[in-house]
């Protein structure tokens, strides 16, 4: 019984450390992108279209052009 208590506890242990590292992440996209991971954007709803590709608005980007 008590193996299991302790493998309860690394589990709860590894869990929060897992937690922390993903506020770490929100943190870093809060300071990359300017604006909370969370936050809904207006105006940014891609529809499928019927083969199933994302239909956005523009040019498609392009690396180096």
């Amino acid at each position: 019984m008590a193996s299991m208590e302790s493998g309860v506890l690394a589990l709860q242990n590894e869990l929060e450390k897992a937690k922390e590292n993903l506020k770490d992440v929100d943190e870093n996209i809060k300071k990359l992108t300017g604006r909370d991971p969370y936050e809904q954007r207006q105006g940014g709803n891609r529809r499928l279209s019927q083969s199933g590709d994302l239909r956005g608005r523009g040019r498609p980007f392009t690396p180096g052009g």
